[in-house]
């Protein structure tokens, strides 16, 4: 998710990608030969392609060590609403982690919520824990 949060901001093939870019199109129109979209394409296709491989990289490194992203799901994302799944008191490894809880995806398919998938992918039924609340 977060790769995808940052991409939108490694725009910079067209124009109207960024500010600058606009500017500098607007301002060559007084020029003898303006600036065309192929001339920004020709500079700024090499840009994207790097910035692509340097930001998904950076992405990946920054989100272990600032979001910790390699943690368990977290309780709270379960219990906003519209949230298909339970936090349940079942210990277990998630992610190479001892948990004492974790989450349990409710599966809403043929089970009509009745059952919910651990990490491990053990299905357990989830109403022993909506009777517990």
């Amino acid at each position: 998710m977060l790769p995808a949060t940052v991409a939108p901001s490694f725009a910079f093939l067209l124009p109207p990608a960024t500010p600058a870019n606009v500017i500098v199109l607007a301002k060559s129109q007084d020029l003898i030969r303006p600036l065309r979209f192929r001339d920004f394409i020709g500079s700024g296709l090499p840009l994207t392609v790097a910035v692509v491989f340097v930001g998904a990289l950076l992405s990946h490194v920054m989100g272990r060590l600032v979001f910790d992203s390699d943690a368990p799901f977290p309780a709270w994302a379960c219990t906003a609403s519209g949230a298909s799944c339970l936090f349940v008191d079942i210990p277990g490894v998630v992610q190479g982690r001892d948990v004492q809880a974790q989450a349990c995806i409710v599966d809403l398919g043929a089970s009509d919520g009745t059952l919910c998938q651990l990490w491990n992918g053990t299905m357990v039924s989830t109403l022993q824990f909506v009777r517990g609340r």
